[in-house]
């Protein structure tokens, strides 16, 4: 396979994950992603059945926004929404306004294969400056965004078994993000943002259970991504049901009705097996592919530390 056609290649299965994350696939999306095997072999009986899974996995339980993992406010448009859109106005780049936020990671997606088909360009006109910042940007996407947040993103999916053509797809999102942090390895890129290390523990004035729940929920303190269906899980594993509601909510919820039953204790192993299992999905992850490791350090940091959840 030439460069070119490897480009061409890896350009058109990021523009095909990235649109599939943003919408549920119509008729002629569908035919499209059936000529990929990995999903052809996972899609099931119609777009329609697809477009049930994608409602109540990312309108429901695992939203696909970068502020949600990288930013403690658990809002969209934070400070991580504003350095993905300050990087696409660097990059020329313009995402669909009708989209709820610009660091959607179907948008990153997107913009990662826009970079790629301007190095494809490139290397066919030979314009070797055009080339160079095309790959530095992308680099730079790869890098200081998407390898940051979409594992844990990823395996907050592989958790729900709402539909195995969105499991897989997280898999392959995670398996061109790694491929693309190995084939621009090499490219000089400003220091790697790393997330902000959060303290082990809830401050001392704020031990009640609202303060733990909090932290629980949001990624970047807890680790890894606490969703709606998770709790559900949770509550069905001790033997109990809990209403549908917003995540703090439900995980506050989750623990008050685990009192009732004399079952906190059984609550508390039951999150810490799942932070356990994630620890050792990240670690798998990094022993398969090196490049990871600078991205999930902090992850695996927090995941590590599961201190504050065991003095619950």
């Amino acid at each position: 396979m030439t460069v070119y056609a490897e480009l061409a290649a890896r350009q058109a299965l990021a523009s095909l994950i990235g649109r599939l994350l943003l919408a549920p696939p119509a008729a002629e999306l569908w035919a499209e992603a059936a000529a990929l095997p990995e999903l052809a072999a996972v899609m099931g009986d119609g777009p329609e059945e697809l477009a049930v899974a994608y409602e109540y996995l990312f309108g429901r339980n695992v939203y696909p926004y970068e502020s949600l993992y990288r930013d403690e406010e658990l809002m969209l448009n934070t400070a991580a929404a504003d350095r993905v859109a300050a990087f696409y106005t660097a990059c020329g780049y313009e995402p669909d306004p009708n989209v709820g936020a610009p660091d959607h990671l179907g948008l990153e997606l997107t913009a990662l294969a826009r970079l790629i088909a301007t190095e494809a360009a490139a290397q066919a006109h030979g314009d070797a400056a055009l080339r160079g910042w095309a790959r530095r940007q992308a680099a730079a996407l790869v890098r200081q965004h998407l390898a940051g947040w979409a594992p844990i993103w990823a395996r907050a999916v592989q958790r729900i078994p709402a539909h195995p053509f969105y499991q897989t797809l997280a898999s392959l999102v995670v398996e061109l993000i790694g491929s693309e942090l190995e084939r621009l390895a090499g490219e000089p890129v400003a220091m790697q943002e790393y997330i902000p290390l959060q303290p082990a523990t809830p401050h001392d004035e704020e031990t009640d259970l609202n303060a733990l729940i909090r932290y629980l929920i949001t990624p970047v303190k807890a680790g890894f991504f606490l969703s709606r269906a998770d709790c559900s899980a949770l509550a069905r594993q001790l033997g109990f049901a809990i209403p549908i509601s917003d995540r703090f909510n439900m995980a506050r919820t989750l623990f008050e009705t685990a009192g009732q039953f004399e079952q906190v204790e059984a609550l508390i192993t039951a999150l810490q097996d799942i932070m356990s299992n994630e620890e050792q999905e990240l670690r798998r992850l990094i022993d398969a592919q090196t490049v990871w490791e600078p991205a999930l350090r902090p992850w695996l940091a927090r995941l590590a530390d599961r201190r504050w959840l065991s003095d619950a």
